[in-house]
């Protein structure tokens, strides 16, 4: 069976919305306590303003901002799965490989 071709638009915006939402649900609850002097609130705060941005890049076609955004979420995922790593393999690990995942994406393959 030939892979579907004509659905990769359609994939590669599922994907920014998936990125979006995933960055949402880990990081809304750290971002709405307003506290600008906590480390974990700059990385929050980063993440969802550069999934934004990568939304942003598509939909004005612009893949420098694309590309960008997913890099440094990418970035920014691996220092969450660095710092945050006890040694197990649990959900958190696994939740968090998800924006690095499509992070990376989106740096490799910008807006094609």
């Amino acid at each position: 069976m030939k892979p579907f071709h004509a659905g990769k638009t359609i994939a590669n915006w599922l994907l920014r919305l998936a990125l979006l939402a995933i960055l949402c649900v880990l990081y809304f609850n750290i971002v709405s306590t307003w506290n600008f002097r906590n480390w974990s609130y700059l990385i929050a705060i980063s993440a969802l303003f550069l999934g934004i941005l990568n939304l942003v890049g598509g939909l004005f076609s612009m893949p420098g901002i694309t590309v960008v955004s997913g890099l440094i979420i990418s970035i920014l995922s691996i220092y969450k799965l660095i710092v945050s790593f006890n040694g197990i393999f649990d959900q958190y690990f696994a939740l968090h490989l998800v924006p690095l995942a499509l992070g990376f994406y989106f740096f490799v393959y910008g807006n094609d």
